[in-house]
């Protein structure tokens, strides 16, 4: 790309803001396709507060449901055949090692995935998520589904309104890294006693020590990844302004 501008900024006039304006689109392209700008803006999304596990001591904090946020399934031939997209699978993981640690708690497999009507019923993301949970050992009593929510915002929302919850409630959220800082932000409009955990795997996190010349060459998965972390901005930004008004 940077070849093909370079080409017509030397065989076309022209003007000037045409020419400021393309190379600067092409900086900022080049950029935010570099890991190390990925890297810069999923830091601040990543609002982990893990809570401390005592099992000595009664009055710890534990949660009493642990709402595991989907992110989505993959469609196969007939809905047997769907299986769940890494996201969910990684979520649903961590939601179960947690649950390990608090066999009390209730796993909610939190939304349903738009776009689906008349393809798939309403609880077939949680469904899968289920399925998987009861596959890693959790009874089938400790499970509910929200098949009700579609994206963050109404996974808090319809939390509030679930039997047995209360704006004090200890709750536990599981998400993607990239995605904790927005569900924290919707679920503590509702809720305040909420521990948010992270369900990227540790070795595939990356920090300022991982720097190096080639985090300053772009990649596409990079620029995947950036893509990912700038909607998740955007989607603050519009949170923000959809309570405000």
């Amino acid at each position: 790309m940077a070849g093909v501008w370079v080409y017509l900024w030397r065989t076309l006039r022209l003007q000037r803001w045409v020419k400021i304006v393309g190379t600067t689109a092409l900086g900022v392209l080049w950029l935010v396709s570099t890991p190390m700008m990925a890297l810069v803006l999923e830091r601040p999304l990543i609002t982990e507060s893990l809570p401390v596990i005592d099992a000595n001591n009664p009055s710890a904090w534990a949660p009493e449901y642990i709402f595991v946020l989907s992110g989505g399934y993959e469609l196969g031939d007939a809905p047997e055949a769907d299986s769940a997209g890494l996201e969910t699978a990684r979520r649903v993981h961590r939601a179960v090692v947690l649950w390990r640690e608090y066999p009390t708690a209730t796993l909610v497999m939190a939304g349903a995935q738009p776009g689906m009507d008349g393809i798939r019923e309403p609880n077939q993301q949680g469904l899968i998520m289920q399925d998987l949970a009861l596959h890693l050992g959790v009874p089938l009593q400790n499970i509910r589904i929200d098949a009700v929510s579609t994206n963050t915002a109404s996974h808090a929302d319809i939390a509030r309104t679930m039997r047995g919850v209360s704006s004090s409630t200890p709750l536990a959220i599981v998400t993607s890294d990239f995605h904790l800082r927005r569900s924290r932000h919707e679920f503590a409009r509702f809720f305040d006693n909420i521990r948010m955990i992270g369900s990227d795997p540790d070795i595939t996190d990356d920090s300022l020590a991982d720097v190096r010349l080639s985090s300053l060459m772009p990649r596409v998965d990079a620029l995947r990844e950036s893509s990912v972390y700038l909607r998740e901005y955007v989607a603050l930004m519009v949170s923000d302004l959809r309570y405000k008004n």
